[in-house]
This record gives structure tokens, sequence and C-alpha cells, in this order.
């Protein structure tokens, strides 16, 4: 990472996610579930205000950590609070409207003063990921996509000491409307100054742009094979308080007060991650069309059945309305790697008109299916949980497409232990259920300390047990330590690496069928398992949370099944250590540089022909040398809240 990046997350959260064996458990969950449409896929979520604005502090230098630091550690689901800030025109992460950088207290409705001085610190140092000499994207031709109008950008400063903690100063009465409220301004080394409005504490950075632009350099810095994921954000939209009367709600704002052209919330997002943006636009024109969209690429990455109804038109062309893509297509063959709903509007904004952003932004409901269930004190489901051992594939009863629910209130400690999961996370996740982290834990926000949630994610891993895959080397028996087992204990339904040779029975399923699993009658190697599944069921590997959980099941069911059982699951290393794939004929797509550094490069990870790759990568090269050409930047400069950072391209 630039030191000139938005994006600075502290070493201490990279090193829970990006070193082994956490890296490779990610990379590989990630890799078995890429021809999975991506509205089945669980993940970590969480809630911004929660992690990063218990406090109610809105600064730019701590929540540039805190973002900063909820991105590395994994989360991939992020709920935003967008503010109307009717005063300065303006989206905002701010509560409360704000006076501009120009305001002297002259508006004999508000009255200023100032405060004590507020020192950034500077004993934070950027983090590396350990695989940064990875190849960049450019330097292989796979240029980005990005309009010559964007930029990318940078600030300085880290985390708040602050002398005098405004916080604290903080009224919390409401003012009333008729009494004269005070701003009272701290002014920062590093910045605008901190300003107290009623209950809060805000800098004229915290608006939506900086999200974006955090966003767009974490997006950077990790688009590689090994590290590259798809993110989406939901919006749930208010109307800032006013700043004369900034601890009630606001009130309803009419049209002429609200966003208009060139302010609408499509046009902020835009401004520094619309290259990279997977949007309902092009969701429409696919669907249309399938085959020139998701089945017009190499058998490898073509979509998995069952997941979406496939219909045929009069010139017998694919086509689907209720399909999403895979993460192969989208991210590895088309290079998004992000997508933005509407979560909730406020009725204060009720008259604002999404409908020009819905080209761009999903609309409510589309990336989100809230589900309620319950779970009790010991994170067992009671209720809500999608799974039924009835079902062999997707019902209307039990679609598992973008369901999301809110974890219950969890007891995590300052430094928890990686090794054990949140139970009530992890049962959420195996009932196919996103669980959203709506609470702040450990008593601290992520800027401070990324712990307490990198223990939450980690419970969000469904496939390995704790500690696995356990490491490998390229030395010795080749097939050593180099195949999965899906384990019955003593962590049921997770998977830990064997020695291929070993006999164990066999995971089977049937095509399209996506719960249909069966376990084989005897016991073979996994050179010879894909003979010990019966026609039609075929040695495969469970690709999402939901599928493990009806392969367990079908374990349990067994009458053959002993304690303590092992079984195959279509899933080794026996290529390249620590990349893990299907078929004895899989070939690992990270290919490795002579000084074995992951090669930074955008390919699917699934069994493809090299020469395949070679001329797809050929094609691609030309199509994009004239777009290198007209896309070359110098130093880039990007406009945050009126204040500027500088910064060179990455």
């Amino acid at each position: 990472m630039s030191g000139n990046s938005l994006y600075t997350p502290d070493q201490s959260a990279l090193d829970t996610r990006w070193t082994q064996p956490w890296s490779e458990a990610f990379r590989a969950q990630r890799d078995v579930g890429l021809r999975i449409p991506i509205n089945f896929h669980t993940a970590p979520a969480v809630s911004l205000s929660q992690a990063c604005f218990s406090d109610k502090q809105y600064e730019h230098n701590a929540f540039r950590k805190c973002f900063s630091n909820l991105l590395g550690v994994g989360f991939r689901r992020f709920a935003i609070d967008a503010y109307w800030d009717a005063l300065q025109s303006s989206w905002s992460l701010c509560p409360v409207e704000q006076p501009g950088p120009e305001d002297d207290g002259a508006d004999d409705a508000v009255s200023t003063s100032s405060g004590s001085l507020v020192i950034a610190s500077t004993d934070t140092i950027n983090a590396k990921i350990p695989e940064s000499t990875a190849v960049p994207l450019n330097s292989l031709a796979f240029d980005r996509r990005q309009d010559a109008s964007q930029s990318t950008g940078s600030a300085g400063g880290s985390s708040l000491a602050s002398s005098s903690d405004p916080t604290s100063a903080m009224s919390s009465t409401s003012a009333s409307p008729s009494a004269k409220p005070t701003v009272i301004n701290f002014p920062s080394t590093s910045g605008p100054p901190l300003s107290q409005i009623g209950r809060y504490n805000c800098t004229l950075l915290m608006r939506l742009d900086l999200l974006t632009g955090i966003l767009d350099n974490f997006l950077d810095s990790t688009s590689t094979t090994t590290g590259a994921s798809f993110l989406v954000l939901t919006l749930d939209v208010h109307a800032a308080s006013s700043i004369l009367n900034p601890n009630e709600p606001a009130t309803e704002l009419p049209t002429t007060r609200l966003p208009g052209t060139g302010t609408l919330l499509s046009d902020v997002m835009k401004g520094n991650i619309s290259s990279v943006t997977y949007t309902p636009a092009l969701l429409r024109d696919q669907r249309s069309d399938l085959n020139s969209s998701w089945f017009d690429v190499q058998p490898p990455s073509q979509p998995l059945g069952g997941y979406y109804d496939i219909k045929y038109n009069s010139q017998r062309n694919r086509y689907t309305i209720d399909g999403w893509p895979t993460e192969a297509f989208v991210e590895f063959q088309r290079f998004y790697r992000l997508s933005i709903g509407y979560g909730t509007v406020d009725p204060q904004m009720r008259l604002y008109n999404i409908g020009p952003d819905l080209d761009f932004i999903f609309p409510p409901g589309a990336l989100e299916r809230e589900q309620t269930p319950s779970v009790s004190s010991n994170g067992q489901l009671s209720s809500g949980c999608l799974f039924d051992a009835s079902d062999t594939g997707v019902t209307s009863q039990r679609n598992s497409s973008w369901t999301i629910a809110t974890a219950p209130a969890l007891d995590v400690g300052s430094r928890p232990d990686l090794m054990i999961p949140l139970p009530a996370v992890s049962n959420l996740t195996s009932c196919g259920i996103t669980p959203l982290l709506n609470q702040t834990l450990g008593g601290t926000t992520a800027d401070k300390n990324p712990l307490p949630y990198a223990a939450y994610v980690h419970s969000t891993l469904w496939t390995w047990a704790p500690g696995e895959p356990k490491n490998i080397t390229s030395g010795g028996d080749r097939s050593d330590s180099r195949c999965a087992v899906m384990t019955t204990s003593p962590y049921s339904g997770r998977w830990r690496v064997t020695d291929c040779k070993d006999r164990y029975r066999v995971a089977c399923r049937v095509p399209g069928q996506i719960y249909n699993w069966q376990i084989s009658s005897e016991t073979s190697s996994y050179f010879d398992a894909v003979e010990a599944c019966r026609a039609p069921y075929e040695f495969d590997v469970p690709h999402t949370a939901l599928e493990n959980a009806h392969l367990i099941a079908a374990i349990g069911r067994d009458s053959r099944t002993t304690p303590d059982e092992a079984i195959y699951i279509d899933l080794n290393a026996l290529n390249v250590p620590e990349c893990w794939v299907s078929g004895l004929d899989g070939t690992c797509p990270y290919l490795a540089t002579d000084d074995n550094d992951r090669v930074r490069i955008v390919v699917v990870p699934t069994v493809a022909a090299v020469v395949i790759f070679l001329l797809a990568a050929l094609t691609f090269f030309v199509k994009c040398a004239a777009n290198r050409r007209e896309n070359k930047r110098g130093r880039r400069r990007r406009m945050v809240g009126g204040w500027e950072y500088e910064g060179v391209p990455s």
C-alpha cells in the first residue's frame, strides 16, 4: 500500500486475515463458491454506525482507520447511514448539519466558540499486506476500467489523541428550538476542526466521498487473484438534524432542499468507484441474454445449475428473471468488485426521488431479505433457520437469496481467541443467513481495537476447522496433507487436511440438486473417489454454507456412519501447495514467480487449460492497449468536503 493511501489498516487487523492459516482458509472458501450466484453467499456484515461511531465521534482520521480496519479483517457487507445535509447540500456521514469552513459565527442563529487543540497521533505505521510484493494488475496489462475524470486520493494523519476530550464536554440535553445553539470548534493539526454540535462531534471531511475514496484504495490494494473479494454496500437514507436543533430528529424536507442534479446519491457514489460497481443496469442487460453474458465464458467459469430458473426465448437464447451472476463472472471476468443498494429511506426524505439513482444503485430490498430467527443464549437457532433436511434444492419457503439477520447480543473481550468461533454467528451462517453485526464489540470501536471484529469475521468461516488448513510444503510426498475431508468431530461439518492416499468414504451429490447428498458405501483414496459415487451422484464439494449443512446432515442420516468419521470432499492442493481446487486435473491459476510471490493477475481460480488463459490474456492485452495509452494519469487530487488530498496513482 502506498503511504498516501486512504486505506490505512493496522497491522494487527491485517494479521488476522492475511497470515496463515487464515489467508488460505478465506481464499479457499471464496474459491469453492466462485461458480455460485453471488446472492447465495453468506458474508460477514457490519453496521458502520455501531462499529465506528458508537461514541458519536465523527472524525475523519478515526473513521479512516476504523473503516480500513473493518475492511482489513475481512468484512464484506456494510450497512451505511447516509445523511443529507441540506445546509451544505451534500451527503454526509455526520447525523447533524454542519457550518461551512468559512462560517465565522456571524449568523445570529448560531454562536461559535473555540475549544482546545486536537493533536493527531504520529505513532501509527501504515500496515502492509504480506503479499504486497505481488505484480500490479496494470503491469500485466490488466488495467482497471476507470474514467479519466476519476481519481484516487490520499490523506495524512491517523487516529486522534486529544489533550482535552471533546466528547466529555458534549451536552446530553436537547436544545429547545428557541435556544441559540453553540458550535464549539476544536482546532486540529490534521485537517479541519472537530466541531461539537449538540451531542455530536464532526469534521467537515466526514462525507460519503471519503468513504468511497477509502474503498477505492482498498480495492486497488486487493486487486489480486489471491486477495479480491466482492463487497455489498447498503445505504440507509436520513435527513441530517438541523444545526438549530441538533439533538432532535430532522423535520421533513421540502423538494427545494432535497438533492438535485449533480448531488444525487448515485452521483456521489459514482465519484470514486463507478468503474468497479456492478449495477442494476448491468444486471438487466445480462439477464436478458445469458448466451452473451454469464455463459459467454469458458466452461470452467460458467455458473453451476440449480440456483435460478433459465428460460428460452423464440430464438432459443437463454434468459432469466431471477438469476444473479457468479463471483467468477462478475469479479474475475468483468472486474467488478461491489454492488450498492438502498436500505431504508426515512420519512423526512420521502419526497426524495430515488428513481434517477436506480440505474446505479439497487432499489430497497434487492440486495437484502431480512430474516428474524430466534437465537437462544447458547447460540442455537430455535426458529428461522433455512435448513430443512427434506430439501434437495432451492425452495420458495427456504430461499437463502440475499438473506440477512441481525446477530444477537455478543459478549466479546478485547483480546478474543480467534480459534474459538462465536456460536451464534457460526450457526446463523450455517443456516444460510448473513449475520449483521449491529453492536460495538469489546467496548470499543474498530479504529481502537480491530481484534473483536476479526473474531466476528472468523466466525463466519463455514469451511475449514480452526487452525486448518494446516501448513503443507512443496517437498516430500506430493499427496501428503494435500486433500480435504469433512469431519464429524470435534468441529462437526468443518474441513481438515488429510493424506490423499488415506481411505475414507466419499461425499456424492446429484448435479443440479444442490442439497441432495449421499455418502458412498465403500471407502476410497482421493485418487479413486470419483468411482466411489454411484450414478446419478457425483463426487463433489459444498459451495455454500447451506450446502455444507445438508452434507453434514446426510452423513448423520447414513446408518453406516461411525463416531468421528471423516468423509472425502472434492478438494485438493495436489498441483500447488495452498491452492485448493476440485478434481485430479485441477490446475492452480495462481502462477508463482521465481521468488515464490503471488502473481497479481485476475483470472478465475478454476480448472482451466493454460493455453486458454494465455489466449484470453493476449486478447485482453490487445483490447486494453489503446485504453492504457489514454488513461495514463499523473499526480491526482481528491476534494473531500472542500479539503484537498493529494496522491499518486497506486
